[in-house]
């Protein structure tokens, strides 16, 4: 069955979130885009080492990033593309990222998102979340 067109708009709706809850450094907006009650949360991200498994870890995670950077300077996502297979889909974007940290250092990174989404009470909520770096050229 192929996705409407209003669950396309609904789901990129969800990404521009994350964009500007990364872009004003607001952790509440990032918090808000997850189901907070999905048992098997994750969050895969470039800088990690590990998984962060469960709601508690990707709370404390935007909880932590949002008093780590001092200022962002650009967020952007592009090359968007959603799918969806009735109460599930995926979306995939690339994204560039440049903001200040403590003591003034300047980061940027670049990288490729994969969220996995589900239906729940008529919304769509993130409930997987992966980043990696891009390859080599």
């Amino acid at each position: 069955m192929a996705a409407s067109e209003q669950d396309r708009q609904q789901i990129a709706a969800v990404l521009e979130q994350y964009r500007c809850g990364f872009a004003v450094l607001n952790a509440e907006q990032l918090k808000a885009i997850w189901d907070q009650d999905y048992e098997n949360i994750l969050y895969i991200a470039q800088e990690a080492a590990l998984p962060m498994r469960g709601w508690a870890k990707v709370r404390q995670y935007y909880e932590s990033v949002a008093e780590f950077l001092r200022q962002v300077r650009t967020m952007t996502v592009s090359d968007l593309s959603i799918d969806v297979f009735g109460d599930v889909a995926y979306a995939f974007c690339t994204f560039h990222f440049e903001g200040e940290v403590e003591g003034n250092s300047l980061r940027i990174a670049d990288g490729r998102n994969t969220f996995i989404l589900h239906r729940k009470d008529e919304m769509w909520k993130v409930i997987h979340y992966h980043e990696s770096a891009p390859g080599p050229v």
